[in-house]
């Protein structure tokens, strides 16, 4: 394969490959490169932003806002997805900020993080938002919440005014700026790659995608390392 063959023409390849994977080997290989075509279903950084992995793995990042329904609905999906990728991303979460509602939403997942309880915080917090219809857009309802999962008072207030949690969230505020979003939920991709519910209609085509961009970086990287074949 020539080396300077264009990504458009790699993710093609991919993709055709994919497409019988999932049981669409009916398809031409063209007619499933439509589907995922860049710019309908999925959207290319330039330049391309940083990540933090540096093992071999792809970074997977999922933006995600408590309040919002369709986060909510990707949670189990998002398990289940995750399932057969251990050892191939490093999937991670970041708070979208994009305005002051989403911000005490976002420290309480750094709350959460920093405290050592983020596994049990997180989904008890969708669930007290979507299934009890709780509201959470101060710092004294988030505090109340975490009591009420048996956060003492001090350890709450010690780790929502920590500079920890303030340059994460800082950091996520810039990274929401960076990732250009016009919703959640959000995948990023190895910092080349943005693919969303927004783009793709259905939650299920999103993962599609993201399995068909995650494909793309390990031969990327594969090619670059000279493990590809040429």
């Amino acid at each position: 394969m020539n080396k300077a063959l264009s990504e458009a023409a790699k993710l093609m390849v991919v993709l055709a490959y994919l497409s019988i994977l999932e049981g669409c080997a009916s398809r031409p290989a063209t007619t499933v490169a439509k589907v995922f075509q860049e710019g309908g279903y999925y959207q290319t950084f330039n330049p391309v932003l940083p990540v933090a992995t540096t093992d071999g793995r792809i970074e997977v990042v999922e933006v995600f806002f408590y309040a919002c329904p369709h986060c909510n609905a990707l949670e189990p999906k998002i398990k289940n997805w995750l399932k057969d990728k251990q050892g191939q991303i490093d999937f991670k979460r970041v708070p979208a900020i994009m305005g002051a509602a989403f911000v005490d939403q976002a420290k309480a997942y750094y709350v959460a993080e920093s405290l050592g309880v983020l596994d049990r915080i997180h989904p008890a917090l969708l669930k007290s938002i979507h299934d009890e219809g709780k509201q959470y857009y101060n710092e004294y309802a988030v505090l109340e919440f975490f009591m009420a999962q048996g956060i003492s008072r001090q350890d709450f207030i010690k780790a929502y005014n920590s500079p920890e949690v303030a340059e994460k969230v800082s950091q996520a505020r810039v990274l929401s700026a960076r990732y250009a979003l016009r919703g959640v939920p959000a995948l990023i991709i190895n910092g080349r790659y943005k693919t969303a519910q927004y783009f793709t209609g259905t939650q299920e085509k999103m993962l599609a995608v993201a399995d068909s961009l995650i494909a793309l970086e390990q031969q990327r990287i594969a090619v670059g390392n000279g493990t590809g074949q040429h």
